[in-house]
């Protein structure tokens, strides 16, 4: 099983209510009928008093798809529907001039329930360091959790390819929390949120956050 994670930025004009109303209705009821598609979750960008909590990330579009093999990966995208229905509604939503991708490994250590709460953090290693050296401190820093609401791992191969559809980062780290404010804290206070960042400090290019809704459409 592989998971394909695609983001990419909503097209001009859209508003993020706007843009997460037809994500979750029009496009999963597309995307969703991929050939060859074993689980599909999208991760709704979450607003704080009308605002996002963290820096944009210049995404706004987050899907996780998983496929049991590449060639499976490969013949759906390649098939008549994802060229047909679902490239035609990608244009009424995302600017795909934008859009990046991971191919990964899923380390599901709890799944992250539907519906949950998460802080997504993308990590980009260092090109000094060592992919080896980069995923020890890496998974030091953001050790399997087993008691907490969920936390889900996603390790890119580096099978995507070079240049632009080259892997956006080197790790996608999902963690649910009980609520908003809970997961904002742990983000921006001094305490278990900051400790993990400063383990990875000169190892990565910096971590990029959002805050966000789970959405199993598959």
């Amino acid at each position: 099983m592989l998971t394909r994670i695609g983001m990419a930025p909503r097209r001009a004009g859209l508003t993020t209510t706007a843009f997460v109303d037809h994500w979750r209705s029009a496009h999963a009821d597309a995307a969703g009928a991929i050939p060859g598609l074993r689980g599909y979750v999208q991760l709704h960008p979450v607003l704080v008093d009308g605002r996002r909590p963290f820096p944009y990330l210049g995404v706004d579009a987050c899907s996780l798809l998983d496929f049991d093999t590449v060639a499976e990966m490969e013949a759906g995208f390649a098939s008549a529907h994802y060229q047909g229905a679902v490239r035609a509604d990608e244009e009424q939503l995302v600017d795909k001039s934008g859009f990046s991708v991971m191919l990964t490994e899923a380390a599901r250590h709890r799944p992250v329930p539907d519906g949950a709460v998460a802080v997504a953090t993308l990590l980009r290693r260092h090109v000094a360091v060592p992919v080896e050296e980069f995923r020890d401190a890496a998974a030091e820093a953001w050790p399997a959790r087993t008691d907490g609401p969920g936390h889900e791992q996603y390790w890119a191969t580096g099978g995507v390819g070079t240049g632009r559809y080259g892997d956006a980062a080197d790790l996608l780290d999902l963690r649910a929390f009980g609520s908003v404010e809970e997961a904002v804290d742990h983000v921006l206070g001094e305490g278990e949120g900051l400790a993990e960042d400063l383990r990875v400090a000169g190892l990565t290019l910096g971590n990029a956050r959002a805050l966000v809704r789970t959405h199993r459409v598959v």
